[in-house]
C-alpha cells in the first residue's frame, strides 16, 4: 500500500512539473551562431608549408599559431526569409592585444563543399590564415546556398552578398567574445573577383543602412565586375569565346530564382542545354565551375535560343535588364577609403570595372579611392596573390 502510494505520488510530482515546464521558442536573430566546430589548429610551420606551396612563404609575418572554426550562423534569403548560413573563422593562438577584424569574400564557386570552411585548397581560407597569423581576426561567409546553405546560391546578388557577410561579421564578433579574442574598433572588408563585388556590396550597405553598428575602416575590392549590366554583359553576347562561360547560366538561373524573370528558364536555351544545364544548379552543386565550363561551348551565348539571344543582347528583355542594374556597384559614393587591385591583362572580369568604378567615385568628389595594377599584365588568375599581398601592406599601414 506504501509503495502504491509512493509511485502515485512521484508521478503527480513528474506530471505537475513537465506540466509547468514551458519550452523557451526560439527567437530568429540575423547574425546569432548556430553552432561552431573546431577545424584545425596551425603552427606557423604549418602555415609556412602551405604558403610555400602558394610562393608566398617569405612575403607573411608570422607572429601566431591559428586556429581555424567552422560556424553555422542566422541569416536571411533575397526575399528576407529565415535562413542559416555557414563560414570559416580565424583566429589567432595566445593573442592578448585587442585586433581588428578582417571580413574576407571568396570567388566563385559552384560546388556546396568547396568552400573556406571545408579548408579546400585555393578556396580562400588560406586568406584567414595568412592575415591570422599577422594579429587580426578574420570571418569568411561561405555565401548563401553554399557550404552548409540549402539551395541555389544568389550568385552575383549584391544584397544577399551583403546580408550575408554583414550576418557572418556579427557572428564572429560573437564568436571572438566567447573565444576571449578582443576585437578593437577596426573593420577591414576585402574580396576577389564574385568575392570584390561581395565585398563592394557590403561597404554600400553598411554605410547605407548599418552607421550605427559598424564602421568600415577601408575596402581592398579585388578585381571585382562592379559594372554587371555593361561591361561584364557586354562580354558575354559577344559572339566570342570567354575564359568561363559558366558566369552566364550561373546569373541567369541565380537573377531568375531572386527576380522571377521566367516562368519557364529552360525554354531560353538551345538544346541540348535546355536539359544538361539545369541539373547543375538543381541546389544539390556537387560539380564544380570546371564542370559546367567543360559541358558548354566557349561562346557562352551559343547555349541561347536565337530569340532569347536577341533579347538580352539588344537588351529588349527588361526584366533582366533591370536586374542586372539593380546589382552594378560603380554608382554609388563610398565614405571609407577603398582600394581597388585589378592586373591589366585580367580578359575574365576586365580592369575597365574598376576604372569605372574609380572614375565615377572621384567625379563624385571622392578622395579616397584608388585603384593599382599589383601584376603587371597579370590575369584574373595570376593578379590574385599580387592583390592580397598589396592589401595586406595596405591594411598593416593602418592596423591599430
Amino acid at each position: 500500500m506504501k509503495k502504491n502510494l509512493f509511485i502515485s505520488i512521484l508521478f503527480l510530482t513528474i506530471y505537475s512539473c513537465s506540466k509547468d515546464t514551458v519550452e523557451t521558442p526560439h527567437v530568429f536573430e540575423r547574425g546569432q551562431i548556430v553552432s561552431s566546430s573546431f577545424l584545425a589548429y596551425k603552427t606557423i610551420d604549418d602555415m609556412k608549408l602551405v604558403f610555400g606551396f602558394l610562393g608566398v612563404q617569405d612575403s607573411v609575418n608570422y607572429q601566431y599559431a591559428v586556429e581555424l572554426y567552422k560556424i553555422k550562423y542566422e541569416t536571411i534569403t533575397p526575399s528576407g526569409e529565415e535562413t542559416v548560413a555557414s563560414g570559416l573563422i580565424a583566429i589567432p593562438k595566445n593573442i592578448n592585444v585587442a585586433v581588428p577584424l578582417v571580413s574576407f569574400n571568396h570567388g566563385t564557386e559552384l560546388n556546396k563543399l568547396s568552400v573556406p570552411s571545408h579548408l579546400v585548397y585555393n578556396s580562400g581560407f588560406e586568406v584567414g590564415m595568412v592575415f591570422a597569423t599577422e594579429g587580426y581576426a578574420v570571418c569568411i561567409p561561405d555565401y548563401l546556398g553554399l557550404g552548409d546553405g540549402v539551395g541555389l546560391h544568389p550568385y552575383m546578388h549584391a544584397k544577399s552578398e551583403a546580408s550575408c557577410t554583414i550576418d557572418m561579421i556579427r557572428a564572429a564578433k560573437e564568436f571572438c567574445k566567447e573565444k576571449s579574442i578582443s576585437l578593437n574598433e577596426q573593420l577591414f572588408l576585402m574580396g576577389y573577383s564574385q568575392g570584390g563585388h561581395a565585398s563592394m556590396a557590403t561597404h554600400k550597405e553598411i554605410e547605407a543602412n548599418y552607421t550605427n553598428e559598424f564602421t568600415v575602416t577601408a575596402n581592398a575590392s579585388l578585381a571585382g565586375p562592379y559594372d554587371v549590366s555593361g561591361i561584364m554583359t557586354d562580354i558575354l553576347f559577344k559572339k566570342e569565346a570567354f575564359p568561363s562561360p559558366i558566369f552566364l547560366p550561373y546569373v541567369l538561373f541565380s537573377y531568375n530564382s531572386v527576380y522571377g524573370i521566367y516562368s519557364n528558364i529552360s525554354s531560353i536555351f538551345k538544346s541540348p542545354y535546355s536539359t544538361t544545364l539545369l541539373p547543375f544548379f538543381d541546389g544539390n552543386h556537387k560539380n564544380t565551375v570546371t564542370d559546367v565550363n567543360n559541358a558548354m561551348p566557349a561562346i557562352p551565348s551559343d547555349i541561347l535560343t536565337d530569340e532569347e539571344y536577341l533579347n538580352l543582347k539588344n537588351k529588349t528583355n527588361t526584366k533582366f535588364i533591370e536586374a542586372l542594374k539593380e546589382n552594378d556597384l560603380y554608382n554609388w559614393i563610398p565614405v571609407a577609403p577603398i582600394q581597388m587591385c585589378h592586373c591589366d591583362g585580367d580578359i575574365t572580369v576586365p580592369m575597365g570595372n574598376s576604372e569605372k568604378a574609380l572614375d565615377y567615385f572621384v567625379s563624385k568628389g571622392v578622395s579616397n579611392a584608388r585603384l593599382i595594377n599589383p601584376f603587371a599584365s597579370g590575369t584574373h588568375q595570376t593578379c590574385l596573390i599580387p592583390s592580397i599581398l598589396a592589401t595586406k601592406r595596405w591594411f598593416a599601414s593602418m592596423k591599430e
